[in-house]
């Protein structure tokens, strides 16, 4: 019987580790009115634009606040606050996970989210 090396299961946890903290997340809208890429320090945007095809916005300028299992990104697009909400990244769920749109004039609109690992 073959056994593993302690630091040898170690080395490939946190291997793995890496590679899950550092995978993109690919998100969007229930009707797909907003679909994004979530990257450890910046959210694309995905825009359809009907003479050009797709639009692509990057916004580099983002704040994130860890949670246990998520996260919430913070950012302002276009004069309006989205704070996007994870609950777990290692397993999505539209109920737990959602955008928050909110206007200058503190009006608020949530949008569910499907997410996956892209």
């Amino acid at each position: 019987m073959k056994t593993i090396n302690l630091h040898t299961l170690f080395a490939l946890a946190g291997f793995l580790f890496i590679l899950n903290a550092n995978a993109a997340i690919k998100c969007e809208t229930a009707f797909g009115e907003k679909t994004f890429v979530i990257e450890e320090d910046r959210v694309v945007f995905e825009k359809d634009v009907p003479e050009q095809g797709r639009s692509i916005s990057s916004i580099d300028q983002v704040r994130t606040e860890r949670r246990h299992l998520g996260f919430d990104k913070v950012l302002f697009k276009e004069g309006l606050k989205h704070r996007i909400h994870i609950d777990n990244k290692s397993t999505f769920n539209e109920v737990e996970d959602y955008m928050v749109i909110t206007s200058p004039k503190g009006h608020e609109m949530t949008y569910p989210l499907s997410c996956h690992k892209s």
